[in-house]
């Protein structure tokens, strides 16, 4: 007994069928792209014939000109001949060389075009089945998913899981210890990951908050039980409370300014204008102002070269505040602070602030941008800040895609450079 032969997949054969759509239809306009380019070059070489012809043997070319082919018993021994507008004749030649030319010419080309046309007609179906092999194998393979019948009980596993997980136990994440739900329960532990990391910080952010806005209101409120009980009569209680009244105020103005500004910065609501500036224009602005602003320190500006800037700015001009400001915090009355701007080291625009104020330690360095941070030398210090001034430069400087170079000795001073992209031309 003859086996029967194995019968093909039927979407091996509907992939076939689509190759061969596809093969003919190629062929289909590469047909006509060669009868379009033999025109054309028929067209062309016709066009160079009479043009050379009339410039050689009449001495100019002129649409005016008859011309005509004449010929007997055989057309390849026809005569061309050219007559200008009274019938004169200019001259005639035999044309049947030139047309044996474009006659061989144009059998080689056409041979070449037939030959390839049906080496496309055997073999292009076949190349098109490989080209398609890749979406095949994609096919099948959702077909064979598609096929697999999956418990629904862990789906339902999978979906009490999550219903049931709690926040604080979030960083344990989800465990069903299932190969078929692998995939899914990597992703969905990444995501919890991530939302983790941000509850935690912002949980710490409120908490930062809260402690840096309860300790001026507690000062308020010690100050104003202290008007209601002596300051009615005593001038100079009245006076003092007066002013720590509204140096508090001020403090926690600044602050709560400072947090709507990181919380539009968070939620991507803090808009920037971005243009192409000069920077040493904005620093030299930033110097100026500094200059009226603080006449206990001795300012100092430098520039090695005029290099442009792609930002904001007034954000600009504010991240380099916040720097001078936080120098001139930590460096003693009568000393120096200098403003650098040029380009860095590999040509990229910069501005530096550079004190000699007590300096940092490494550790302080690796946690000055974090929010609310102080170092503990300073954390008693009635220097007024508030521990979220850096982290608003950080953030303005990282949205202009620069970065910070930070060099710091204890008792020495600080160095802060701010590297931003070159500006495109």
């Amino acid at each position: 007994m003859k086996e029967k032969k194995k019968k093909r997949p039927f979407d091996t054969v509907r992939v076939t069928s689509i190759a061969r759509k596809i093969n003919l239809n190629y062929m289909g306009r590469l047909f006509m792209t060669y009868i379009t380019t033999d025109v054309l070059v028929f067209v062309l070489l016709a066009g160079i014939f009479i043009v050379g012809m009339d410039l050689q043997m009449a001495g100019n070319f002129s649409f005016r000109y008859t011309r005509e082919f004449s010929y007997k018993i055989d057309f390849w021994k026809a005569l061309y001949t050219v007559s200008d507008s009274s019938g004169q004749v200019l001259y005639q030649i035999p044309a049947g060389v030139w047309l044996n030319l474009l006659r061989m010419g144009g059998v080689i080309l056409i041979a070449a075009q037939l030959l390839d046309l049906i080496m496309m007609a055997f073999s292009g179906t076949g190349q098109v089945r490989r080209e398609l092999r890749p979406l095949n194998q994609i096919a099948a393979r959702a077909q064979e998913l598609s096929e697999i019948a999956f418990d629904e009980t862990k789906y339902h596993n999978l979906e009490d899981a999550i219903s049931n997980l709690k926040v604080e136990a979030m960083e344990n994440g989800i465990h069903m210890h299932d190969k078929d739900l692998q995939g899914i329960e990597t992703a969905l532990n990444g995501l919890l990951e991530r939302i983790r990391a941000s509850y935690k910080q912002q949980t710490q952010f409120v908490s930062d908050a809260s402690h840096e806005l309860r300790t001026p209101i507690a000062v308020i409120q010690g100050y104003v039980n202290m008007l209601d009980r002596w300051g009615k009569k005593d001038t100079a209680i009245l006076e003092e409370s007066i002013e720590a009244i509204k140096n508090e105020s001020n403090h926690m103005q600044k602050l709560v300014e400072q947090l709507l500004f990181l919380a539009r910065g968070d939620s991507n609501r803090q808009n920037l204008d971005m243009k192409k500036h000069e920077l040493n224009s904005i620093m030299r602005e930033v110097y100026e102002e500094s200059l009226m602003i603080d006449e206990k320190h001795r300012y100092r500006f430098e520039e090695t070269e005029t290099v442009e800037v792609y930002g904001d700015s007034d954000m600009l001009k504010q991240s380099a505040r916040i720097l001078i400001d936080n120098a001139a915090k930590y460096t003693k009355q009568g000393e120096e602070i200098l403003l650098r701007v040029g380009a860095w080291k590999d040509g990229s625009p910069f501005y530096g602030i550079q004190d000699n104020g007590i300096g940092m330690s490494q550790e302080d360095v690796t946690h000055a941008f974090d929010r609310f941070y102080r170092a503990d030398s300073v954390r008693n210090s009635k220097t007024g800040g508030t521990g979220l001034g850096l982290s608003i430069a950080k953030w303005i400087v990282d949205k202009h895609q620069g970065y910070y170079d930070i060099v710091s000795r204890e008792g020495l001073g600080t160095r802060f450079s701010v590297v931003f992209p070159q500006a495109v031309q």
